[in-house]
């Protein structure tokens, strides 16, 4: 089954464009091609890309998107998208299946959608996404990527949904296209080790342990990083425990409190990246705004638990008071409260740790994943051919 896998990458995917090539090297039913649309551009890419997306209007605030940026980057990437099938198709000939993860990469390729059966995958509607916007205007801004996303969904063939989440919002929005929504979560692709556990365990049994806190996170404003170092100082942590910041957020000196240190330039799936997983002992992310949170999955493959906010589709990953705590965004108190119960009690971090990697190692494992696209693909092809 020759099928082509198209992803955004520049729209922050880069990470799922591996994770599907992971999934398509173990289907030995599929020939696969990848197209990532943050690689190999072209001068001319460059320009478009530049061109649409002059930003004239604030990012943030009651006039946030006006000048519909969001709407010509994603319609971007779809032109950009559909250029690249063409060129793929007259080098190779066409394609029994099309994959394009998200929706936007799909935006001018309605017409080949209707010829060739196409998965599409997605994090999140466009209305989930407007909802973060902080005024009607803004919100309203995002129609056009609200009606482009309705043209994708009924050209599609199926629909995968990272979330019950997302797959609920779709549903309601585009009601005729329901039952095209399959729920698969990302796979998970670092497991760490089991044995980690059994190394905090011991670790704990030193009474000059200092319990350290782990967060990971690029942006950091958005995943409530200043919340946390907020959290931090005003819960004297520093006094039993220690933070490792691992970001490439420029933060001043000035604003860490004692305790705590940045770890900048890590790659994620280094060796230097798992040690990290393996010498924390707690994980958190207070985040403001996440469409999945594919991070938290990667804490419960270490065997950690995690503190993180209640919003989206993070309470499907984070399973309040059995493999982490949940506190609503924004709830400085809260937050000080959850961190300090898993920081003052190692059975707390260690039985939640072992449930997050069982259930994590249950429900994302990459063989999971790749068997459930496989019989989609299958699914989708054969229907086709029956019309």
């Amino acid at each position: 089954m020759k099928t082509l896998f198209v992803n955004s990458g520049m729209l922050g995917h880069r990470a799922v464009a591996e994770l599907i090539r992971d999934a398509a090297r173990s289907m030995p039913s599929v020939a696969a091609c990848h197209i990532d649309l943050s690689r190999d551009l072209t001068l001319g890419d460059r320009a478009i890309r530049r061109l649409l997306g002059v930003g004239l209007a604030p990012t943030q605030g009651p006039a946030a998107n006006l000048d519909l940026r969001r709407w010509r980057l994603e319609l971007n990437a779809g032109l950009l998208a559909a250029r690249r099938i063409a060129e793929a198709e007259r080098a190779t000939g066409p394609f029994d299946a099309l994959h394009f993860h998200t929706q936007a990469t799909a935006y001018a390729s309605i017409a080949r959608m209707k010829r060739t059966p196409t998965i599409v995958s997605i994090d999140a509607t466009q209305r989930l996404a407007s909802r973060e916007m902080t005024s009607a205007l803004a919100r309203l801004s995002y129609q056009p990527n609200i009606v482009h996303d309705r043209a994708v969904f009924d050209a599609a063939a199926a629909i995968v949904s990272t979330s019950d989440w997302a797959a609920r919002d779709l549903a309601d929005a585009y009601p005729e296209c329901a039952g095209k929504v399959q729920v698969m979560p990302y796979p998970v692709r670092a497991r760490g080790d089991a044995s980690w556990i059994d190394e905090r365990r011991e670790r704990a049994r030193d009474r000059q342990h200092r319990v350290r806190v782990l967060f990971m996170g690029g942006d950091f404003p958005r995943k409530g990083g200043f919340e946390l170092l907020s959290a931090w100082r005003d819960g004297s942590f520093a006094d039993r425990a220690s933070l490792d910041l691992v970001t490439d957020w420029p933060i001043a000196a000035a604003d860490l409190p004692a305790g705590v240190r940045v770890i900048p330039h890590v790659t994620p799936y280094s060796a230097a990246w798992l040690e990290l997983w393996r010498s924390a002992d707690l994980f958190v992310m207070p985040t403001r705004r996440e469409a999945f949170g594919m991070v938290f999955q990667e804490a419960a493959a270490a065997g950690l638990p995690v503190v993180a906010t209640r919003i989206n589709a993070v309470p499907e990953i984070v399973q309040d008071g059995r493999t982490g705590l949940l506190v609503q965004p924004n709830d400085a108190g809260a937050l000080i409260r959850a961190m300090s119960a898993l920081v003052e009690s190692p059975d707390l971090r260690a039985a939640m740790g072992e449930r997050s990697r069982r259930r994590v190692l249950s429900i994302s494992s990459p063989e999971r994943y790749a068997a459930g696209l496989a019989h989609l693909l299958d699914s989708v092809v054969h229907a086709h051919a029956s019309i």
